[in-house]
């Protein structure tokens, strides 16, 4: 059952702090991420296709995943594609489905990375203390509990419409 809460002004704040950490994170990491010639969205769905979708996930499956539509990652795919960082296959029992998957080049890159993308993220981190990032993962998966629950809603409300 949800639990009834009361506005608080907080809550402005937090949900503006939301999109203005976003962006500065997107500003940042665009800068970051130009040695490679890659942007932070060309690194987040390279992300969704190795880490947070497993196996070969579909075009429309990483689009779900990252709340974007199927033209943006298709878009992105092909452009990671040409330049050896992700593979496009025919899906063997739906031909209108593509699979996408990371490529040895992709990972090699990575691999080559770690030691700076986590002073990246120790730098980002480094005004939270480790139960304060324990805290803050938590919490973000709850905003993420609401907002898909959000979502859902304001789909029937479409639906219902109609």
């Amino acid at each position: 059952m949800m639990e009834i809460r009361t506005w608080q002004p907080e809550m402005n704040e937090c949900f503006a702090l939301i999109f203005l950490l976003e962006r500065r994170l997107e500003a940042t990491f665009d800068r970051i991420l130009a040695a490679e010639n890659l942007t932070a969205k060309q690194w987040l769905v390279l992300a969704a296709v190795e880490g947070i979708l497993q196996g070969k996930p579909s075009i429309q499956e990483v689009a779900r995943q990252l709340s974007t539509s199927h033209q943006n990652i298709k878009a992105i795919a092909l452009n990671l594609e040409k330049r050896g960082f992700l593979l496009l296959e025919k899906d063997p029992k739906d031909k209108r489905v593509t699979r996408l998957s990371v490529t040895a080049q992709s990972q090699s890159l990575w691999q080559a990375r770690v030691d700076v993308d986590k002073a990246n993220l120790e730098e980002l981190f480094q005004h939270l203390s480790g139960e304060e990032v324990l805290n803050l993962k938590e919490s973000m998966y709850k905003l993420m509990r609401g907002a898909d629950e959000m979502a859902v809603r304001i789909d029937l409300v479409k639906v219902g419409e109609k």
